[in-house]
């Protein structure tokens, strides 16, 4: 098995979330998507020996993945101490913290999310996305599709777009709006390059 099928299976192991919060749009990243979109990074160059965050880290998959794939550092946060809690019994080798996103200070090497999909709040991704480009050289965000846009727009304002990509998130029947066990949610990759860095 390849690297890929072998992040996979580990990302399909860790702990979920239980009780996700519909305010804070509270959504799982599936093991089969984190792991492409990791694996993206990865051969990118922007994770092996890298410090890395994980920004709205919910039960840690990405920054698990990223800390399996050879990150120098990963660090995770997410507002819910809840998540948190999961996240760092899923991954011991990982610094998770609670803090809201526009609390976050340091300098990374590159900057993972999958941030509110803005659903709920609208733009409530954009302070994910301003606290990226005042922290980090390489951004790379899972985003709604139909805000495809509106992302293109500020991500090129201040850095290089060098990737976009349409994928489908399969996400489980987990609020009471939901009317199917599973709904597939296309969404956009992008990579970006920090044009302050």
């Amino acid at each position: 098995m390849g690297i890929k099928s072998d992040l996979e299976i580990l990302l399909q192991k860790l702990q979920p979330l239980t009780n996700f919060k519909n305010h804070l749009e509270q959504y799982p990243t599936d093991a089969s998507n984190a792991a492409y979109f990791l694996i993206e990074i990865y051969n990118d160059g922007n994770i092996t020996g890298k410090s890395v965050i994980d920004a709205g880290t919910g039960n840690g998959i990405l920054a698990c993945g990223a800390r399996f794939l050879g990150a120098g550092t990963v660090s995770g946060f997410d507002i819910d101490p809840e998540a948190i809690e999961v996240a760092r019994r899923n991954c011991v080798n990982v610094n998770f913290f609670v803090s809201d996103v526009s609390d976050v200070v340091g300098k990374y090497d590159t900057w993972i999310m999958n941030p509110p999909f803005g659903s709920v709040i609208k733009h409530s991704d954009r302070s994910f996305i301003d606290k990226a480009f005042e922290t980090s050289k390489w951004i790379y965000s899972i985003g709604n599709a139909r805000s495809r846009d509106f992302l293109k727009t500020e991500l090129s304002s201040r850095g290089e777009i060098f990737r976009e990509e349409r994928i489908y998130l399969s996400i489980p029947r987990i609020y009471r709006h939901h009317t199917s066990d599973w709904m597939k949610i296309e969404a956009v990759i992008f990579g970006v390059k920090n044009h302050s860095f």
